[in-house]
């Protein structure tokens, strides 16, 4: 049995103790976040934590084991500090945290996403890059009273691309066009529990629907998938021909394999992040053996233990 270990820094103060940390990760959810809950009657007595940390301080968690080492988890901001219910909680957001700053109102038209992505990044200063493999153009694109974070939230929601921050660069690419780390998972040795479902194609009969705005007001549409398949709307920012094709089938992608639908949970190690490649075992079912993109990942760390929540996404294999 290993023993549990944690280095949490909130800038220039190191942490003594934690009562329990939560960490979300995910591909379909702008920003990765952490929650660190700390036995508030303790801090209390002894520090007056809101004079040590404060909003906007950064914050770096490390998690692991005595035995075998930690690895780095989380590395952001603080956004809150709450003291509910007798406990005191930092409640943490990666570095899309400094995109929450206000853009000047612009109405721009014809700009590639590139190029406004180029704009937030330049709005929201930080020295960010960039890597975008869409290649679409706004006909149209208004910023009003908006933060950056606001412009990226719009894109993701109309392309649904995913979006992140990686080593200073910001990311947009096509829903598992870019797969880490692959990870192997057996069931008789490193997987704790699972709630899984597995489909097959059949059983998954989608009919993707793209709709686009046109600039008379109309409204472009395209279908693709199963004709009598269940009906799934979506909307695409751009309404050229290879912009609504890129979007619908990207989603008809996710939507439509045979494989798993749910998740399976695991102790600390091994480590895996969103967008990494869960390669799965099942020494009874060799059918359902195969990869899947990793959607979300959900760590948690306290005195019950460690363990990651791993949900699935569509089927790599």
């Amino acid at each position: 049995m290993f023993t549990m270990k944690f280095d949490i820094e909130v800038g220039s103060y190191k942490l003594g103790m934690v009562e329990k940390v939560e960490i979300i990760r995910s591909v379909e959810q702008l920003a990765d976040s952490a929650v660190v809950t700390l036995p508030g009657a303790e801090y209390n007595i002894a520090l007056d934590i809101e004079e040590k940390i404060h909003r906007g301080d950064r914050i770096v968690i490390n998690l692991g084991y005595e035995e075998i080492g930690m690895v780095q988890e989380f590395e952001g901001w603080v956004q809150r500090i709450g003291s509910d219910n007798g406990a005191i909680t930092l409640e943490c957001e990666d570095d899309l945290f400094l995109f929450r700053k206000a853009l000047e109102d612009k109405q721009l038209k014809n700009v590639s996403l590139e190029s406004l992505l180029d704009l937030v990044v330049q709005g929201v200063g930080g020295g960010f890059k960039v890597d975008c493999s869409y290649s679409w153009k706004y006909e149209k694109f208004v910023i009003n009273s908006a933060t950056g974070y606001d412009v990226l939230r719009k894109i993701q929601e109309e392309c649904g691309a995913d979006i992140y921050i990686q080593d200073g660069t910001l990311h947009v690419h096509a829903p598992g066009e870019k797969v880490g780390n692959t990870i192997l998972y057996d069931f008789t040795q490193n997987v704790q529990d699972c709630d899984l479902t597995y489909r097959r194609t059949e059983d998954r009969r989608v009919r993707v629907v793209v709709k686009a705005l046109l600039p008379d007001g109309k409204v472009k549409e395209r279908e693709y998938g199963t004709t009598g398949g269940d009906k799934v709307v979506v909307k695409c920012a751009s309404s050229d021909d290879d912009s609504m094709n890129l979007r619908g089938e990207s989603e008809h992608k996710r939507l439509t394999f045979d494989g798993y639908d749910g998740n399976i949970v695991t102790w600390l190690v091994p480590y895996i992040k969103p967008g990494d490649k869960a390669e799965l075992y099942d020494r009874d079912y060799a059918y359902k053996n195969g990869s899947y993109y990793v959607r979300a990942v959900t760590t948690e760390f306290s005195a019950d233990g460690g363990k990651r929540t791993v949900e699935l996404g569509y089927r790599l294999v």
